[in-house]
């Protein structure tokens, strides 16, 4: 259930294909189809509450607890909710949240803006393809399947004709360290939503019909999205090699081996470790009242219980060491290469300097390098930059771009280009007003992407279940403001060296 922008041309589409795991957006689409299946006709559709119900009687409005101007999340005590604010200095963005946290451990967020009658929710779960364990590969993104396949109360294909009925959008989406899943609806269907999302994590229906059922649809979906896409295997073996030895060192979909090999035990097992109340955070944007949230919120998921507290990951290693790899495709009609370092993990100081380079470096058609291969020497078709996180993730930075090189164009042509430009900001640095430029690039993308109810409910629960800040997007945005000019350059030395990792993808002949 992944959504890939390709702006650029339609030549680089299967390109796209290829990188769609880190460049993959959540945005609101119709239900992939093969967890969109219908009900039975024997089972009765999923009957929501009703839009005017009464909230449970048993718990009371909270009282509200106001945290200083721009803080990050206080931890609220039972039956408060923290207000907690953050803004931006220019443009002018100001959030200002609802926060609470139920006795289960699930933390819940709210952002009121009434300007429309609708509202986005997002629960996120601490647990991506990094969880897979060794011989379990697959089994993130395969829980993003069976949440759809009913619980308790709502038979097969039910959350899809509750929601998309009523009006509302769904969608869901597994990462590396995440999985989420997300809906829009009108503001009078709070009960509705919050309803379904309680009944399939008190009660999923984990049976063995329904395991062997989507067990074939991921083997469908990945002979259709990697095994048969020109370059998406080749891309996705490569970084799983770069970061062997990792929660990151495997493909995200899994193998057929380890799909083949699970049982609905292993599966089971999955869900009742990372699929708890504790282990989650929920966020609704748009025209609802914090203190009804919080009301609700309680009645629907107060009593499922908690889970155990999972263990932090440990750091990972990001020491350089070059790695060279050619594959040969047989889908593919022209190369792909790919050229990137090892950086930094998220939370690392220098992440922002080094994102900044690489836009400098590469984002958009008047950018150093794309420039060059594009547009004067006409070496390269496009050039195109990854996020910092897209070969590994939060705890794995790279530094990663694509090529698609014009007809005739070797990898040592674009290596060459790619070390030059290089080596002369390695001597000579940048100019203020270039880094700038790049600056600029990061906080327009900050901007458009608070645009939305969906949008800014997201960046709030990345930040909030990732960063332990809901306002995390906001503050990010500050320190690529504080990077300066010898910044840019000692990174440039620091990570840019010739220990690099390169891919060179051809047809196969």
């Amino acid at each position: 259930m992944r959504y890939v922008r390709c702006l650029r041309m339609p030549l680089l589409f299967a390109t796209c294909l290829a990188l769609a795991p880190s460049l993959a957006h959540a945005d609101a689409f119709a239900p992939a189809k093969e967890t969109a299946s219908a009900p039975a006709r024997a089972a009765k559709p999923a009957k929501a509450p009703d839009k005017a119900a009464k909230p449970s009687t048993a718990v009371k409005p909270a009282k509200v607890a106001r945290s200083k101007p721009g803080t990050p999340a206080v931890a609220p005590k039972p039956g408060e909710l923290v207000k907690v604010r953050g803004q931006l200095r220019s443009p002018a963005v100001t959030m200002e949240l609802d926060h609470f946290v139920l006795a289960n451990g699930l933390r819940v967020y709210v952002l009121e803006d009434h300007s429309t009658p609708t509202y986005a929710m997002q629960i996120i779960y601490n647990v991506g393809s990094r969880d897979d364990a060794p011989g379990h590969t697959g089994f993130a993104h395969f829980f993003e399947h069976m949440m759809f396949k009913g619980s308790a109360n709502v038979p097969d294909g039910g959350y899809f004709k509750t929601i998309l009925g009523a009006g509302g959008k769904m969608n869901a989406f597994t990462a590396n360290d995440v999985t989420l899943y997300f809906n829009q609806m009108p503001s009078q269907y709070l009960d509705a939503s919050l309803w379904l999302e309680s009944d399939r994590l008190r009660s999923l229906a984990i049976t063995d019909e329904n395991f062997e059922n989507q067990r074939n649809a991921v083997k469908e979906e990945k002979a259709m999205r990697v095994d048969n896409v020109p370059y998406a295997k080749a891309v996705q073996d490569f970084f799983a090699e770069a970061w062997a030895g990792t929660g990151y060192g495997h493909v995200g979909i899994g193998t057929d081996e380890d799909l083949s090999a699970a049982t609905t035990a292993d599966v089971k097992a999955f869900f009742d470790t990372y699929y708890v109340p504790n282990n989650a955070v929920m966020v609704l944007v748009g025209d609802v009242a914090a203190a009804e949230v919080q009301t609700k919120v309680e009645k629907y998921f107060g009593d499922i219980p908690r889970g155990n507290e999972r263990a932090a990951f440990a750091p990972i290693e990001h020491s350089q060491k070059k790695l060279e790899k050619r594959f040969e495709d047989k889908f593919a009609q022209q190369p792909l290469y790919l050229v990137g370092w090892k950086t930094v993990a998220q939370s690392h100081p220098d992440r922002h300097a080094v994102e900044l380079l690489m836009n400098i470096l590469l984002r958009g058609d008047a950018a150093r390098i794309t420039r060059i291969l594009v547009d004067e020497k006409k070496l390269a078709v496009a050039a195109l930059p990854m996020p910092s996180g897209s070969s590994g993730g939060r705890d794995a930075g790279s530094a990663f771009s694509a090529f698609i090189p014009a007809q005739g164009t070797t990898f040592d042509q674009i290596k060459q280009v790619i070390t030059s430009e290089i080596d002369g900001i390695k001597k000579k640095g940048i100019a203020r007003k270039d880094l700038q430029k790049a600056i600029n690039q990061m906080t327009a993308d900050t901007v458009m992407g608070l645009a939305t109810n969906n949008g800014r409910g997201m960046q709030i629960a990345f930040g909030a279940l990732l960063e332990n800040n809901p306002l995390f997007v906001l503050s990010d945005v500050e320190k690529y403001r504080t990077v300066t000019p010898a910044d840019i350059k000692r990174v440039a030395n620091t990570y840019l060296t010739g220990e690099w990792m390169t891919a060179e993808v051809v047809p196969a002949k």
